[in-house]
């Protein structure tokens, strides 16, 4: 993603070798980074369908529940009910937005780069004048969902994405011994489709009060999805996760109200220092019987930082002139907390089984990588 980075700077033909080594390590460290959290930055649809189903020994028969679930990234603890399936579809936009709050698509550093040879003499400044980064995925996901029994479901996720990545970087150089100055564009683009992270979820309802109940659930997320074209994590990922909601009240006649918690850990199995912490706290309102708006903060929080302290630093030229270090475009890896705001709702369309939902995502704060609003549209068939 971060390819023009390397292009640019070898195409300058700058006397030093070592130079081109470290911008590519930069450069891969970067599209790693931003792969990894740029895909963890879009929410996986939640497992839960729109409608469950309760078993009723008085009459015989499986009822629905009465709320109809307005919550798209957050689980209720009330599982579909047993021999019950949910099938959805749905499509979601990703685009990148910005690196630790700067824009992605217009990075700047003009402080001059210095280019050193095997005597440590400094040869050589490289400045990037611009680099542009886009990203956009497209993700058509399917979601099945089938009732175990009356306290256990299963979720299987499958996703397809279309990747369309672009970079373009422009660098000046000056050859401090020929006293060439030099300036060079390169663009780096890619388009492809292919399978993302297969997602395998279960739950389990643990508590059923009146008031609240409570659900243990599991999720394994298998990388299945290619890294470089922002469609996977490279990783085996497993989140153990609490779910818990409450019962449906109604404080008025327009009314109906269902508040939720979910949280858990998202742990990397080859590198638990990689993990992350995750939460939601969220509240519907069922405006009709077959209307529902869900409302939610989502919150992530990174166990360590995108790259070690100084990863980025270069040792710079600064006015005098004196020898000094700063980051590539002002770029320190810092450990990220994200927060978002969550808005949507489902709609039942016919008879509690064809029901049609739309959301969108919006980042509350600009740490790390982050996307832009992530809108989401589906359908689910619920029998």
């Amino acid at each position: 993603m971060f390819g023009a980075l390397l292009l640019a700077c070898v195409a300058l033909g700058a006397p030093a070798a070592s130079r081109a080594d470290i911008i590519e390590d930069i450069g891969d460290q970067l599209t790693r980074g931003t792969a990894e959290a740029f895909v963890r930055s879009y929410p996986v649809i939640a497992a839960s369908a729109g409608v469950t189903y309760r078993f009723d020994p008085l009459t015989g028969a499986f009822e629905r529940q009465a709320a109809m679930v307005g919550q798209l990234f957050l689980e209720r603890a009330e599982p579909i009910g047993r021999d019950h399936w949910n099938i959805g579809v749905s499509y979601q936009r990703a685009a990148l937005k910005s690196i630790e709050g700067k824009d992605a698509s217009a990075l700047s550093d003009d402080i001059p780069i210095a280019i050193v040879d095997d005597k440590l003499q400094v040869v050589g400044l490289v400045t990037f004048d611009q680099l542009s980064a886009n990203a956009v995925t497209h993700i058509a996901t399917l979601s099945l969902t089938y009732g175990v029994t009356d306290a256990a479901d299963l979720n299987l996720t499958v996703p397809v994405i279309v990747s369309d990545l672009s970079s373009e970087a422009t660098a000046s150089g000056l050859d401090l011994v020929t006293g060439e100055f030099a300036t060079a564009t390169e663009r780096d683009s890619e388009t492809s489709t292919g399978f993302g992270d297969v997602i395998l979820r279960g739950r389990y309802r643990l508590l059923d009060l009146d008031l609240v109940k409570v659900a243990a659930g599991l999720v394994f997320r298998f990388p299945s999805g290619n890294v470089d074209s922002l469609r996977g994590t490279g990783v085996y990922e497993i989140a153990p996760l609490l779910y818990s909601s409450t019962r449906t009240w109604h404080p008025r006649s327009w009314a109906r109200l269902t508040a939720y918690l979910n949280g858990g850990v998202d742990l990397i199995v080859e590198d638990v220092d990689a993990s992350e912490g995750r939460w939601g706290v969220g509240l519907d309102w069922g405006i009709t019987d077959g209307a529902t708006l869900g409302l939610a903060v989502l919150g992530r929080h990174a166990f360590q930082r995108l790259a070690s302290p100084g990863f980025f630093d270069l040792v710079r030229v600064f006015p005098g002139p004196t020898l000094g270090q700063a980051p590539l475009f002002g770029i320190e890896g810092k450990r990220p907390d994200y927060y978002d705001f969550s808005v949507g709702g489902r709609m039942n369309l016919w008879r509690d089984t064809l029901i049609a939902f739309a959301n969108a995502v919006i980042p509350l704060n600009d740490a790390g990588i982050r996307t832009d609003v992530i809108p989401l549209v589906g359908i689910e068939l619920a029998f």
